[in-house]
């Protein structure tokens, strides 16, 4: 009885080992995103398809807060706000009274693209930045 207990000792401890070890560390979002990078003029890049159903915003992200929407870069620019939560998320919000918005993840921000992934209809968009 004392050899099946340290046997199953030993492989629970095996077991338990193999796992910790072939755990992968999952980069956090925090470290890997400037947010200084998202500041400038921003427009769907050109290998979005080009579906009519959803229109496709150029946006200008100022250091302040303040994100302007132009569609199809008509010069009206609506003027929505952005921020980011505590998981690093980008938030637009109409106004900044808002307590809830639009929830991007960013998948990607360099300094001349930016892939945001709808958290709730998991659709991305790719903007690329304007010169």
């Amino acid at each position: 009885m004392k050899k099946l207990f340290i046997g199953l000792l030993v492989v629970a401890a095996g077991g338990a080992t193999f796992f910790l070890l072939n755990q992968k560390k999952k980069p956090g979002n925090i470290a890997t995103i400037n947010k200084d990078l998202i500041i400038g003029k921003w427009k769907p890049a050109a290998s979005q398809p080009a579906d009519t159903a959803q229109p496709h915003y150029q946006y200008e992200f100022q250091k302040d807060g303040i994100a302007l929407r132009s569609l199809n870069g008509t010069v009206k620019a609506d003027t929505t706000h952005y921020g980011w939560n505590a998981k690093n998320e980008l938030v637009i919000r109409e106004n900044t009274s808002d307590t809830t918005g639009k929830t991007f993840t960013v998948v990607q921000l360099t300094g001349d693209s930016l892939l945001l992934q709808a958290e709730k209809n998991a659709v991305s968009l790719l903007l690329t930045k304007a010169k």
